[in-house]
């Protein structure tokens, strides 16, 4: 069954990208590499993202590169309860633009123990100053929604040596940059917050959040009696109050990951580097770069 999925997935790619099938570019590569990607046709994934890095290799980062990487790195912080931890944490710089992504990939996604990711990856985006030591933007990745870190997200990184903070939602790992309440956002009727959220209007980020706190706490996890939730003992709901839902008050060190595994290089093509360069196991690719960054 597996081998017709995958082959579902060349055809589908072949109906979408049409001739696109014949150029030999990173960015055809790229595109296919992430429809198979997308169907978990992995092997398939793999050789595109080898032709990617081969057209456009990847580089080691110069010290000084290292320099801007190790004073952008992001503090991250979760709720004292957040059952899953920080399992791998990894950057891309950009060859051309003053853009890094960070790549957080947590132990797992308490509403999703049946989609075949040994891993939630989640992404914050950088953008330095010309002097790389000033931060000019941020975003967060946030249930397929890219979030655009205000004044409030900027004044917090100053007052930190420019290391912008992301608070990470319980269970789930939305990643949050400061002022992330009043930043505003729309429901999607197939996601698991359908019917505690608003659907199909714009809403702030804080009453989705208020939300998926309403989920969590009642309805709870989505399959919490999946054999593999409780296998690993995974939380059924979350316990607590509102407040401890939105404390953001327990560190995880992303920055001790980067120094121990070196998991950077320059490249544009994150996904191809984390799976060809990166890590063993599988993760779900995301947006690579945030729209109009470049």
């Amino acid at each position: 069954m597996r081998g017709l999925a995958c082959l579902a997935s060349v055809v589908a790619a072949a109906v979408s990208l049409g001739a696109a099938l014949d150029v030999d570019t990173p960015a055809a590569h790229n595109e296919r590499a992430l429809e198979h990607h997308l169907r978990r046709c992995l092997d398939d994934a793999s050789r595109e993202y080898d032709r990617v890095l081969e057209l456009d290799p990847p580089r080691e980062l110069r010290d000084d590169e290292w320099r801007v990487l190790e004073r952008l790195v992001p503090r991250v912080f979760v709720t004292t309860t957040e059952p899953f931890g920080l399992k791998d944490f990894a950057a891309v710089l950009h060859p051309a633009a003053r853009l890094v992504a960070f790549h957080f990939f947590w132990d797992d996604d308490v509403d999703f123990p049946d989609d075949n990711d040994p891993c939630d990856h989640e992404v914050a985006w950088i953008r330095y100053g010309p002097d790389g030591a000033s931060v000019e933007a941020m975003w967060t990745y946030f249930h397929g929604r890219i979030l655009s870190g205000g004044p409030a997200a900027l004044e917090d990184a100053r007052r930190h040596a420019m290391r912008a903070r992301v608070n990470v939602q319980w269970g789930k790992h939305g990643s949050l940059p400061v002022g992330w309440a009043r930043l505003r956002i729309e429901a999607y009727a197939d996601e698991a917050e359908a019917g505690f959220v608003p659907v199909g209007r714009p809403v702030t980020v804080g009453r989705y959040m208020q939300g998926a706190f309403r989920k969590l706490s009642t309805a709870g996890a989505r399959m919490a009696d999946h054999p593999l939730a409780r296998r690993g003992r995974w939380p059924s709901r979350f316990a607590g109050t509102w407040d401890e839902f939105v404390d953001f008050s327990r560190p995880a060190d992303a920055a001790a990951l980067l120094r121990d595994r070196r998991m950077a290089l320059v490249s544009r093509w994150n996904s191809a580097v984390i799976n060809r360069r990166f890590l063993t196991y599988n993760f779900r690719p995301k947006t690579e770069w945030p729209p109009g960054a470049e």
